[in-house]
């Protein structure tokens, strides 16, 4: 997520992300497999629980978000990828549709969910077909990091128009500590931070909007980072190494209460920006 991606840092309003190569990125599954680079958990020999870890973490973290939507509700997720989020709220809401234009994902996203009778997952971009709705939720997780301003601001507007009164957009981004880093090349994203995420929701208008912190998200990529640190400062280790992965993760997990509660705790006491990338979930409602 870190270790092979170039990151400028952007102050432009618009940032230019070239659609074709975001698409070639993940029509790719570079090794892993559509899961994990749906998880962007593929790059660093990490066990397969890690991502899971994560995942469970996350639901725990907006799951009074997620019981305020009632069991009969309409949900879209837009750019579900291989189908992670779209299965969960499958067992939680009557109907779930899932939209995806990458290829490999759309057929990851098929397979997973092909028995389960309440999913229907649409293959297309986004901002060019969305279905009609209405919807009580819209989920967004990780897309917008993907887009220019112009696309999202277009997108939420087009998604405001899909709500039910009293309806619910949440997304689930990556984030910096202020301002906008540009990750260009091969991989590209433009990662906002929490307040350049606000911005454009105003401008959007008639959004109030609730931020938190995805701490799940900080755990996998602490670890990640920590295999990037040793790949530079221990060369000659395997770089790739499923066991020195495994090794590096359950040194962390046996040690939760410290790196992955009270030092992020710390370090976002005091201002420091570190992992350098962060996430976040937003919850937009419509202002009456």
């Amino acid at each position: 997520m870190t270790d092979d991606h170039s990151m400028n840092h952007h102050n432009s309003a618009e940032q230019q992300i070239d659609d074709v190569a975001v698409k070639r990125y993940f029509d790719s599954t570079r090794g892993g497999t559509a899961s994990t680079v749906s998880m962007m958990a593929h790059e660093h020999n990490l066990p397969a629980c890690a991502a899971e870890y994560r995942l469970h973490k996350e639901i725990r973290t907006i799951s009074d978000w997620l019981d305020s939507v009632c069991d009969s509700g309409r949900v879209l997720d837009v750019g579900c990828g291989a189908g992670t989020w779209t299965e969960i709220f499958a067992g939680r809401y009557k109907t779930v549709t899932g939209i995806e234009q990458s290829s490999s994902m759309l057929k990851a996203a098929i397979e997973r969910t092909a028995h389960i009778p309440n999913i229907k997952i649409l293959g297309g971009d986004a901002r060019h077909g969305l279905p009609e709705g209405p919807f009580d939720m819209i989920f967004l997780g990780g897309l917008c990091m993907y887009m220019n301003d112009s696309d999202v601001i277009a997108l939420l507007r087009f998604l405001k128009n899909r709500l039910i009164e009293g309806g619910t957009i949440i997304l689930r981004e990556s984030t910096v500590h202020q301002g906008i880093s540009l990750s260009q090349g091969e991989y590209q994203a433009v990662y906002r931070s929490v307040n350049r995420y606000r911005q454009l929701f105003d401008r959007v208008g008639l959004f109030r909007m609730e931020v938190r912190r995805n701490y799940g998200y900080t755990n996998l990529v602490t670890a990640e980072e920590l295999v990037t640190l040793r790949r530079r400062w221990l060369p000659f280790l395997p770089g790739n190494s499923t066991t020195l992965g495994s090794l590096t993760w359950w040194a962390l997990r046996l040690t939760a209460p410290i790196t992955f509660w009270v030092l992020p705790q710390i370090l976002s006491q005091l201002n420091i920006p570190w992992p350098g990338l962060q996430n976040h979930f937003f919850r937009l409602r419509i202002v009456k």
